[in-house]
């Protein structure tokens, strides 16, 4: 491993690969402004008043669907382009023409909800609103996605002195999987009966993909830790064995995906039970080994927090703090209650903070200011960090303890015991300073393009 300046330093990084960080944290911003109708809805006092009762399914979708799939695909797509930079693409214009359709796509998901024939749908992965709008926008999301792997692998030359082969390995192994989900994500609507319909139809049709598509996300977020884990300590190194095992373990899953497919029925146990062994199996391995080689650097690199990188190191520390807390909690699943997104959320805001941290540490290599060692990127992830902990920590409790029905405002009509009305209020808190320091994060990216600098990264 080397350090990151040795690899962005000098290269002319185009400004679509810029655009694709840029496109997550809009994404992000919008999430936000739906996540204020989820945190209220769920907060004693307001989540039995009819307007937040009939916004919250479709608000939830919408939150999700920008915070999770269009903000981690943005990001994903973010190392493709960097990686097809400066290289020969027999189709012209085929990175422009999959922003395109990926912005648009992010456009009429966001507007959906005015739909007022839509309905939320809470399947699992990619929730849905039945509207024409979220449906256009989905396809349209797809076909962003479809072009730049595209793209990616019509490349005449991948440009070799971007990322070292074991970082570059684990990029272009991250689309691999990706064609696999999607593949499987079209291979499972096909199979689905006619008769299968409302939510079984979706739930069934998004399973395999969507279990293939985390591993995307997992393969992007062991690249971000070690990239981070090298800037704050540049003598930091692992066996290249090691590191090739460890991105191996989600190609290998991805390349298994076609199993199911021939042995079983969709609308099967066996299918669904294939893909969730898999992620138990498969899916915390990679993230939880190399945690054990982050958490001494996070130590020994202690003193940043006062210096050049606190933000990288707040960030770092928050992502894996979260990710092994979400791990933990899916150790605690019993049946279908509030753990499960509690269990969720804790992985998918470790990706998150992760791809924060990543963000401050591309800011410069985009040419924009290097935001690193301010006070506000510091504080961000701790704020957002803790706030998903008091969030997370409460929804577990109050699902754990039969207090909550999983995807419903206010425990679907059941009364309350008052601890879990007190979890209810503490999760709510949480929640709005998450809100806060996903702000925070927002402003910190615009204040950081905003004020443009040619040569921040030298």
């Amino acid at each position: 491993m080397k350090n990151p300046n040795l690899f962005f330093t000098n290269l002319n990084f185009s400004n679509i690969s810029r655009r694709w960080l840029l496109i997550g944290v809009l994404s992000l911003a919008i999430a936000g402004f739906f996540s204020l109708v989820l945190v209220t809805a769920r907060t004693p006092g307001f989540c039995d008043m009819p307007f937040f009762l009939k916004l919250f399914r479709e608000a939830l979708v919408v939150h999700v669907d920008l915070s999770v799939l269009v903000w981690f695909l943005s990001i994903a797509c973010m190392f493709w382009s960097i990686l097809s930079d400066n290289t020969a693409a027999p189709i012209p214009y085929i990175r422009r023409g999959a922003q395109f359709c990926f912005i648009f796509g992010m456009i009429f998901i966001s507007l959906s909800p005015v739909d007022p024939d839509g309905e939320g749908v809470m399947s699992n992965y990619i929730p849905v609103i039945t509207s024409p709008l979220f449906f256009i926008g989905l396809s349209l999301l797809l076909c962003g996605v479809g072009l730049m792997l595209a793209r990616l692998f019509v490349a005449e030359k991948v440009q070799n002195n971007i990322l070292p082969p074991v970082l570059r390995f684990a990029v272009l192994s991250s689309g691999i999987i990706a064609i696999f989900a999607i593949f499987a994500f079209i291979w499972s609507f096909k199979l689905l009966p006619p008769q299968i319909d409302g939510q079984q139809f979706y739930e069934l049709g998004f399973w395999g993909g969507g279990h293939v598509l985390q591993f995307v996300h997992i393969q992007i977020l062991l690249v971000c830790w070690l990239l981070l884990a090298v800037a704050l300590k540049p003598e930091f190194s692992l066996p290249k064995i090691l590191l090739y095992s460890l991105f191996t373990v989600g190609l290998l899953t991805a390349i298994a995906t076609p199993i199911p497919y021939f042995l079983f029925e969709v609308t099967s146990s066996e299918y669904r039970d294939f893909f969730t062994r898999g992620m138990i199996v498969a899916g915390g391995i990679a993230p939880a080994i190399l945690a054990l080689f982050i958490i001494p650097v996070l130590w020994q690199a202690r003193s940043e927090r006062k210096g050049l990188n606190r933000a990288l190191w707040a960030s770092l520390l928050m992502s894996v703090i979260l990710f092994l807390y979400g791990g933990f909690l899916g150790s605690l699943i019993r049946g279908q209650n509030i753990v499960i997104p509690a269990h969720y959320h804790g992985s998918i805001v470790g990706v998150t903070l992760a791809f924060m941290g990543i963000s401050y540490l591309m800011l410069p290599y985009f040419r924009y200011r290097n935001v690193s060692g301010w006070k506000l990127a510091f504080w961000q992830p701790i704020v957002y960090g803790f706030g998903q902990l008091m969030h997370i920590s409460g929804l577990a409790y109050s699902g754990g303890y039969g207090g909550l029905q999983r995807k419903t405002p206010c425990g679907g009509g059941v009364e309350l015991a008052p601890d879990i009305k007190a979890a209810m209020g503490f999760m709510g808190l949480g929640g709005v300073l998450a809100i806060i320091g996903g702000l925070m994060f927002v402003i910190v990216v615009v204040r950081a393009v905003y004020g443009r600098e040619s040569n921040s990264a030298l």
